[in-house]
């Protein structure tokens, strides 16, 4: 191998590691979201079950 050669091969792997880099971050951006989706989502349906509890006791009281 040249040193020409080398370079090239250098910068090529140069660019799947930063590929890699940027795959892995918008890896963790959508598993941060999906966390807080699913955080959001099972906030709102014990909120949901709260109020069906409140409004089955007013009706039986």
């Amino acid at each position: 191998m040249n040193i020409t050669q080398v370079r090239e091969h250098l910068h090529r792997l140069i660019d799947e590691v930063d590929d890699i880099y940027v795959l892995n971050g918008l890896y963790r951006n959508l598993l941060s979201d999906k966390l807080q989706r699913d955080t959001y989502e099972k906030e709102q349906s014990q909120e949901q079950t709260k109020k069906q509890i409140r409004s089955g006791e007013r009706r039986s009281g």
